[in-house]
């Protein structure tokens, strides 16, 4: 792949995650599904969504990481496992995936905790436990930043995805 190939692709990943953010954190989507959680006054449910500030390596905020509360103090996240070679095509594809369940504390000492949003109506209890057994025993899928992310993983653990009739995101990375 040329120089300006890597760079072309490397624009539309990064337009299609910028997207992907907007998206999420629209106020409509939130509004429609979700309600922020106040966790000085309240404890918090399974299948809360606890959102991390992503910080970039000079400490500035450039987007968030989600991970879906289980219960008993734990959270569950995905991430991809950064590649070992460097450079622009260290961006321009899929990463191996990795599935983590932290202690909520212990989480929140690695990461800055931005915000905690609970979804309207509740959560198919029973529902969210299986998905979380089924990815802590399963292969992890693979890790894009635009076409499956934390956010894709932890709404598929609440049951909103494609095949719920909730259009999430447009995952095209060429998106504009």
């Amino acid at each position: 792949m040329s120089f300006s190939s890597q760079v072309s692709s490397s624009t539309q990943t990064m337009t299609g995650a910028i997207n992907t953010i907007k998206f999420f954190l629209s106020e409509a989507f939130l509004g429609q599904q979700f309600e922020a959680v106040d966790m000085e006054a309240n404890k918090p449910e399974p299948g809360d969504l606890f959102l991390y500030k992503l910080l970039n390596p000079v400490g500035h905020w450039c987007g968030a990481h989600v991970g879906v509360y289980c219960g008993h103090g734990e959270i569950i996240h995905f991430e991809g496992k950064r590649p070992s070679r460097s450079g622009l095509h260290q961006f321009l594809g899929s990463w191996e995936g990795v599935v983590c369940k932290q202690g909520q504390r212990a989480l929140q000492r690695s990461r800055q905790l931005w915000r905690v949003l609970r979804r309207r109506g509740g959560v198919d209890h029973a529902g969210l436990e299986r998905r979380v057994r089924e990815a802590m025993t399963m292969d992890p899928p693979t890790y894009h930043p635009t076409r499956y992310n934390c956010v894709h993983f932890a709404l598929s653990l609440l049951g909103l995805d494609r095949s719920s009739g909730l259009e999430v995101v447009d995952l095209d990375p060429t998106m504009d």
